[in-house]
C-alpha cells in the first residue's frame, strides 16, 4: 500500500450485539496503529461500537426491508469519499455490495463467510449459490472461518482455490481463563449464549431441558437453564418456557456487552444451532474451562474433542439433547476434566492472535 496507515471497510447488515460483530470489534481493538477503520452498517449501528477502542467512524445507511436502489447509490458515494485501501464484507447478506466496491476502484476487496443462514441452513438454495459464485468475479479473497464452509464453497458454489482463505476464528484466552466456583454449587447451571433466532434452534433446547426436567425430579429442583441473548425469537421463546414454569427454573438474561461473568457462572454450556461456522461463544465458553453439549454442526467439530472437551448430539434431535442434559447432571465428576481439556484445546488452536495476522496479512498483500 502506498499510504502508511492502511483503512479498512467494513460492510455489514447490522451491527449490535452478536458473534460476528464481536469478532469484528476484537480484530479492529488488536490490529494496532497501522490500521484505520470505519464500519458501515446497511442498516444501522448499536451500542456495541463503544467497544472499539479508539473511537472509529460508523456510518449507518439505514436500509429498508427488501432491495433499495439507493443503498447502492449511497454505498458507491461512500466509498467515494473514504478512499479506502480495503473493503472487507461478511455473508451473504453484504456480498453483492462487492461489485459497488469494484467499481468504486476500492484496491482490495474480502468477503468472509461466517455460517449460514436459517433460509439456507445447508448451502443448498441454487440461487444463493449463484450469487455467490456472480460475486466472486469483484472480490481477491473469500475467507472461510472453517474447513466446513470452506469445503462447501470449493467444492458445492464452486470458487476457485486460489480465491479461498481458510482462517479459524480465535479469542483472547487471557481474557476469557477460568475462573473460581464454589466447591458444593446449589444450582448446577446449564448456560446459553447466543441471539435468540430460529437457526440458533432455542425452541429445541427449551423444550428439551422442559422434557428432562419432567423426567426426572432431582434434575428439576437443583437445575437452572439461562440464556443470554435477544433476538426476534425472545417473546415466541419465553411463552415456551412458561409452559412448565413451575418446575423449570428457566431465565432470559436478555443481551449483554460483556458475557464473562456469566460464564462464570456456567456449570455446562450448550449449543442446539441448526448451523454454524465457528461459534465465537463456544470458543469462548471452552476457554473458560467449561465443558459443552453441542449440536455436531458446521465447524463445530473442528472445534471440539468429542468426549473429552464434551459431546456433541444430532442436530434437531430433542431426545439426545434431554438424555445428554440428564447425563451431565448425574455425572459431575468427569466436568472438571473436560473443563480442563476445552481450556487446553482453545489454547493451542483457536489463538485470536494468530487469526488477527492471517487478516492483516491479506490487507497488506491484497491477492
Amino acid at each position: 500500500m502506498s499510504q502508511s496507515v492502511t483503512h479498512i471497510v467494513h460492510i455489514v447488515h447490522g451491527f449490535h450485539i452478536g458473534g460476528l460483530e464481536k469478532l469484528i470489534v476484537n480484530c479492529i481493538n488488536q490490529m494496532g496503529n497501522g490500521y484505520r477503520h470505519t464500519i458501515i452498517s446497511l442498516t444501522t449501528v448499536g451500542s456495541i461500537i463503544e467497544q472499539i477502542k479508539p473511537e472509529i467512524t460508523a456510518i449507518a445507511l439505514n436500509k429498508p426491508p427488501g432491495n433499495s436502489l439507493r443503498i447502492y447509490l449511497d454505498l458507491f458515494r461512500q466509498l467515494r469519499q473514504l478512499q479506502p485501501d480495503v473493503v472487507q464484507t461478511y455473508n451473504l447478506a453484504t456480498i453483492e455490495y462487492q461489485c459497488v466496491a469494484a467499481i468504486a476502484r476500492v484496491p482490495v476487496r474480502v468477503h468472509a463467510e461466517h455460517g449460514r443462514d436459517s433460509y439456507d441452513p445447508n448451502g443448498t438454495v441454487k440461487k444463493y449459490r449463484y450469487l455467490r459464485k456472480i460475486c466472486a468475479a469483484f472480490i481477491h479473497q473469500i475467507v472461510a472461518v472453517s474447513d466446513d464452509l470452506y469445503q462447501w464453497l470449493a467444492h458445492d458454489v464452486g470458487i476457485a482455490p486460489k480465491k479461498l482463505k481458510l482462517i479459524r476464528n480465535g479469542i483472547n484466552t487471557h481474557y476469557f481463563k477460568p475462573v473460581d466456583k464454589p466447591a458444593s454449587p446449589t444450582v448446577f447451571t446449564f448456560g446459553h449464549v447466543a441471539r435468540l433466532q430460529s437457526i440458533k434452534n432455542q425452541q429445541m433446547l427449551i423444550s428439551a431441558y422442559q422434557a428432562a426436567c419432567r423426567q426426572d425430579p432431582d434434575f428439576s429442583t437443583n437445575t437452572q437453564l439461562v440464556l443470554v441473548g435477544d433476538g426476534d425469537q425472545r417473546q415466541q421463546l419465553q411463552q415456551l418456557a412458561s409452559r412448565y414454569e413451575a418446575e423449570c427454573h428457566i431465565t432470559f438474561a436478555g443481551s449483554q456487552a460483556d458475557v464473562r461473568q456469566y460464564y462464570g457462572l456456567f456449570d455446562t454450556f450448550v449449543l442446539s444451532s441448526i448451523a454454524e461456522g465457528i461459534p465465537l461463544t463456544l470458543l469462548e465458553s471452552m476457554s473458560m474451562g467449561i465443558p459443552h453439549i453441542v449440536t455436531k454442526v458446521g465447524g463445530i467439530s473442528e472445534v471440539i474433542v468429542e468426549g473429552c472437551t464434551g459431546v456433541t448430539v444430532p442436530s434437531q434431535n430433542h431426545q439426545a439433547l434431554t438424555a445428554a442434559l440428564l447425563q451431565f447432571y448425574h455425572h459431575r465428576t468427569q466436568l472438571t476434566t473436560m473443563g480442563d481439556a476445552a481450556r487446553s484445546r482453545i489454547e493451542q488452536s483457536f489463538s485470536e492472535t494468530a487469526m488477527v495476522g492471517e487478516y492483516t496479512k491479506l490487507y497488506q498483500y491484497g491477492v
